[in-house]
């Protein structure tokens, strides 16, 4: 299978790389580093990213760094701003830019995280963002052609091998979820 990995880079997604790239062609991609850089948040470096790799059969998106965490008095439109960007607009753009490719039966996996279902004093301009990312999922995964399957997943925090808890594991740990997705 051919597999396109977006932040691929990251934490989460060089597990996930580890985990899947013995037995299937992966195509690394990050807004610096990787087989191709991508701006996740332009459509056209969406559109090029596409056109680049041709077929493929999954996508996982594992972007980091995608919304502001800061306390409620501090926050402006543009911390809700910079987040729906990247966490539901960026993510969003991926299924429907990335159809015309997928080879049918595939799978596109988002991520969203725990924050929408456990809130904090620093996540208000997170977790609603993370909700809108599961709505979407499940709105749309009926409606998508070719037997595409899209799933969710949403990451607990992510530690260091040693210190995992209940609601605490490591990036190993959490790219089997994505795996498995």
């Amino acid at each position: 299978m051919k597999i396109i990995i977006i932040g691929a880079s990251g934490k989460i997604g060089r597990e996930i790389d580890r985990a899947l790239s013995q037995d299937h062609e992966i195509v690394r991609v990050g807004a610096t580093s990787g087989d191709i850089q991508c701006d996740y948040t332009n459509p056209s470096s969406v559109q090029s990213m596409f056109d680049n790799v041709g077929a493929y059969d999954a996508l996982v998106a594992v972007a980091g760094r995608d919304s502001h965490f800061g306390p409620f008095e501090g926050l402006t439109d543009d911390h809700f701003r910079y987040g729906f960007e990247r966490k539901v607009l960026a993510q969003t753009r991926l299924v429907y830019l990335g159809q015309p490719t997928i080879r049918d039966g595939g799978s596109i996996t988002l991520t969203s995280g725990f924050l929408s279902d456990y809130p904090n004093p620093s996540s208000l301009a997170t977790g609603p963002l993370n909700s809108a990312v599961d709505t979407f999922v499940q709105h749309a995964a009926p409606l998508l052609p070719k037997n595409i399957r899209l799933n969710v997943v949403s990451p607990a925090p992510v530690v260091e091998p040693g210190h995992e808890r209940q609601g605490l594991v490591t990036e190993a740990q959490t790219a089997q979820y994505y795996v498995n997705a």
